[in-house]
């Protein structure tokens, strides 16, 4: 049930198809603030990469305008992340990915979040991410959020939020 939450829409993607022989295609460096899109709690792209992995303390948010993520694609089935803070390397972690007929790499690593007690006063969250790059080049993330809570289950509500980003290729 929970994996079928926050599904992604089949529509077609424009730009570069990802397939096993072009998948170097995504190595390269990128911003962290995206050029266009944007939500409320995907911001920039350490934030996909946060809500999906959980990889960084909470306090050290990764949301400064010096840094750089690069990715790696690291065979069909993991993609090493890196990211830099003013030149100076902040993380190196190899993600589980997979590659799918869509074009799009999609990050295995789905994060479920508890709040507080679910339903009770509370909920759960998941977060699902899927990479690919548009007609230049540039990382295109498409990210859907997914969050249930409520209050003594008399009153619940549930919500998937879809989040369009692109974040510029600073270099191959």
């Amino acid at each position: 049930m929970l994996s079928s939450c926050a599904t992604f829409d089949k529509g077609k993607l424009s730009g570069n198809h990802l397939k096993r022989n072009n998948l170097g295609f995504i190595n390269g460096t990128y911003t962290n603030f995206p050029s266009s899109g944007g939500g409320f709690y995907v911001r920039n792209l350490t934030d996909v990469f946060d809500r999906n992995t959980g990889m960084f303390d909470f306090k050290e948010k990764h949301e400064d305008k010096d840094f750089n993520i690069e990715l790696k694609a690291v065979g069909k089935k993991r993609l090493n992340l890196k990211i830099y803070d003013a030149g100076n390397l902040q993380t190196d972690k190899n993600l589980r990915v997979a590659l799918k007929e869509d074009g799009f790499i999609y990050l295995q690593e789905k994060r479920f979040m508890l709040d507080g007690i679910p339903l009770v006063f509370g909920g759960w969250n998941i977060q699902k991410s899927r990479f690919a790059l548009d007609e230049n080049n540039n990382l295109k993330v498409e990210s859907n959020y997914f969050f249930c809570n409520g209050i003594l289950v008399v009153m619940s509500d549930w919500k998937t939020s879809h989040y369009d980003l692109t974040f510029k290729k600073q270099n191959p």
